[in-house]
């Protein structure tokens, strides 16, 4: 069973900083260079100047201490979870998710408490374990996953009062309070200990405090800063992760070849090319983009396609449209090094991309559903990277855990 408790966290000092929107910051991972001068610029005690991946650990370490000293963070006098009511817009609709603060328990994979959902690249693990070595504390919290059809969490969510309110963005505000009392700090840990934890983001940051754990093993050292959402929640949206292959490869051009595994439609502008994409709920169908031409293609031939996955890989997994499209697509029919990708949610974005490029192919995806996303976690297999992106993400600051 996964074990959750509440804790003592740091948060900013109201009277010292003046607007929490002003010191809150997205995950290290989604800040790019003008983001992050951008929050810089809001506040000398913006988040972002502990956890920039261009942040010196060191200099994150005497800034945090500089920051506790002179009451920019104070530390809870009691033991309590936090909470999150966060409001945004996607696609004209209005949402509400609803999250949890809390200590997680480290433990191996292999345990069988906590997922992970996708393979992730060494070198932010070390980022971040550099981070975790020298100031003792978790700035950002791990994005993860319960499961509870009562909803239990959510009513107790809906009931607390925040401390806090703030702004996300341009459309995006939330709420930001304590959970305390026996009654629900029992009921959160009850719900919470029932079943397995998925990552759905931070898993650089999860393994940094498990490596940090295990070179450091304090009893202290054995706990890491989570967010958990309700799985079954409407408001737990995942997008997708499109993308452009910007190398010398040629949809087009090698159209005979995928006719022979596809159905190809052109379609005349990218509305169109999505609409139809998301009213089909089968894998395999994705939208194409090259040369200011857009493509529907549905795989057909899924036998001929499988065998590019080999015997071993399950068919839960290779019903993901991005095992569909690296194994094969990829692989067997454009040859086209994967390395060379350009990855983006937005379709705007890529198609912009392409007019200044002029060269190469976009992909576009469906997003993973969430049965098919259960399914393959509580299974135990690995994602590919960037098959997910859970939207929108959680905003690091709100609360800190000092070990």
């Amino acid at each position: 069973m996964a074990e959750i408790i509440p804790f003592r966290g740091h948060i900013y000092n109201p009277d010292r900083i003046g607007e929490i929107s002003d010191v809150i910051a997205p995950p290290w991972d989604v800040v790019d260079a003008d983001a992050e001068k951008s929050l810089r610029a809001l506040s000398p005690w913006n988040i972002i100047n502990l956890i920039s991946g261009n942040a010196d650990p060191g200099r994150a370490k005497e800034l945090f201490e500089t920051w506790m000293d002179d009451g920019v963070l104070v530390r809870d006098s009691e033991e309590v979870f936090y909470f999150t009511r966060h409001r945004f817009n996607w696609m004209g609709r209005s949402y509400i998710r609803k999250g949890i603060f809390a200590l997680l328990r480290l433990e191996d994979f292999g345990a069988g408490s906590v997922i992970p959902h996708e393979k992730v690249f060494e070198k932010y693990h070390t980022n971040r374990y550099r981070l975790i070595e020298k100031c003792r504390a978790n700035f950002s919290p791990v994005f993860m996953l319960y499961r509870d059809e009562s909803n239990r969490l959510e009513k107790i969510v809906e009931t607390s009062n925040a401390i806090a309110k703030g702004k996300t963005g341009e459309n995006g505000s939330f709420d930001f309070g304590r959970i305390g009392g026996d009654g629900n700090i029992s009921v959160v840990r009850e719900v919470l200990s029932q079943g397995r934890i998925i990552i759905a983001d931070g898993h650089h940051r999860y393994q940094a405090a498990l490596r940090y754990h295990k070179d450091n093993p304090a009893p202290e050292n054995s706990y890491v800063l989570v967010f958990l959402v309700n799985i079954e929640a409407p408001e737990l949206l995942i997008l997708p992760t499109h993308r452009y292959v910007t190398s010398d490869v040629s949809f087009t051009a090698s159209i005979r070849l995928f006719e022979r595994y596809f159905d190809v439609e052109r379609v005349s502008s990218s509305g169109e090319m999505l609409e139809k994409m998301a009213g089909v709920k089968e894998s395999g169908v994705m939208g194409v983009y090259e040369g200011e031409k857009f493509y529907l293609i549905r795989l057909r031939e899924k036998d001929e396609a499988r065998k590019s996955a080999g015997p071993d890989i399950s068919e839960r997994w290779f019903s993901l449209d991005t095992v569909i499209l690296h194994n094969f697509i990829l692989k067997e029919i454009l040859r086209a090094d994967a390395n060379g990708l350009l990855y983006h949610q937005s379709a705007d974005y890529l198609l912009n991309e392409y007019g200044r490029r002029k060269k190469g192919v976009i992909f576009f995806l469906n997003p993973v559903g969430k049965k098919q996303f259960a399914d393959i976690c509580f299974n135990g297999e690995l994602m590919p990277q960037k098959t997910t992106y859970f939207y929108p993400k959680v905003p690091s600051g709100l609360v800190i855990h000092r070990f």
